[in-house]
């Protein structure tokens, strides 16, 4: 079993980069949405880019663009786990449309509330991970593990009283999207089993990214019509128009970060599991709110600072010593 785990440094090297596209991806779709602007020539009517159905279809592109790339450049004779249609509907499909919707929401979400308070409201991913892992997988976990939820959740709670900027259409859309955000890693962490040897992280995206893709094309033109196309396509419009091409630089920068994110994201979940990706997303949260506050300016109480304290005290309870029970480990 030793010889199949990842170096140590590897693993870090991995996690570090995950965090940092995580964290400016958050800002990236929220700069997006507040200066990513077309205005007719003379700025009598400037419209801004806030469509996140269509900016997480662009991502989807880079991403299935990012893993082709990686298959041209791996030699004569890359590696790809071949996947029949019926076998993607099976094992590809489910996974999408949770990465879809919950991707979906997370960016709608940043039209209502701040990145910070954003990621207050996922720091209850662990639990729902936990109670979805229980639910899907069978999973059993020690009593370390229940001490330290209410913790977690506790500080959860502390955040969102406290919010200045509170909302509760982006607070809604967040804990919907942690849910299916939850969902969607227990399915992966299956599919990148190393035990199984079915997929791995770059394959994975490749099959996953045009089926999110397409879920989510459909739905930015059932939510927000043909307004994006219209925005990005300035030749379609009898007005002439300026912003365009910042719009684009905008969403080329989003992409990238995207695919590298999701591939990243992958390989994360390959080595710690679901519940140990949620974890380490808690500790990333301190980060992104620091990052938050540096771009935006948005406040944070002390008070919202002693609940995302709480809640690290949580995740530090669960990774010293919660985890799945091992008496149930022992007679597998």
């Amino acid at each position: 079993m030793a010889s199949q785990s990842p170096s140590q440094a590897r693993m870090v090297l991995v996690v570090g980069i995950w965090f940092g596209f995580n964290i400016s991806m958050a800002s990236l779709t929220k700069w997006t949405f507040l200066y990513a602007q077309v205005c007719d020539i003379g700025g009598s009517n400037c419209r801004t880019f806030q469509f996140p159905f269509m900016i997480t279809v662009v991502h989807m592109l880079f991403s299935w663009t990012g893993c082709l790339f990686v298959y041209r450049t791996q030699g004569s004779k890359p590696v790809r786990v071949r996947l029949s249609l019926v076998q993607q509907l099976q094992k590809i499909v489910p996974v999408a449309l949770c990465f879809a919707i919950s991707v979906a929401m997370g960016n709608l979400s940043l039209k209502y509330i701040y990145p910070s308070f954003s990621q207050m409201l996922s720091s209850v991913s662990p639990l729902v991970t936990v109670l979805v892992a229980m639910a899907i997988r069978r999973k059993t976990y020690n009593v370390w593990t229940w001490i330290s939820m209410p913790v977690i959740c506790g500080g959860l709670l502390v955040c969102s009283t406290a919010e200045i900027n509170f909302n509760l259409r982006g607070a809604t859309l967040v804990v919907s999207a942690t849910v299916l955000r939850a969902l969607k890693s227990v399915m992966q962490e299956k599919l990148l089993d190393p035990k199984e040897k079915d997929m791995d992280s770059v394959s994975l995206l490749f099959y996953l990214a045009p089926w999110a893709g397409l879920f989510l094309m459909i739905m930015s033109l059932w939510f927000e019509g043909l307004e994006p196309l219209r925005m990005l396509c300035p030749w379609i419009n009898d007005v002439p128009t300026t912003g365009v091409l910042n719009i684009l630089v905008l969403l080329s920068f989003s992409g990238v970060n995207a695919c590298f994110l999701n591939l990243s994201g992958n390989q994360v979940t390959a080595y710690v599991g679901a519940v140990g990706l949620q974890i380490l997303g808690n500790l990333k949260a301190c980060m992104s709110i620091v990052v938050s506050v540096a771009i935006f300016r948005n406040p944070v109480t002390p008070l919202q600072c002693g609940g995302v304290i709480m809640c690290l005290f949580g995740v530090w309870l669960y990774s010293s010593w919660g985890g799945p029970a091992k008496t149930i480990e022992a007679s597998r």
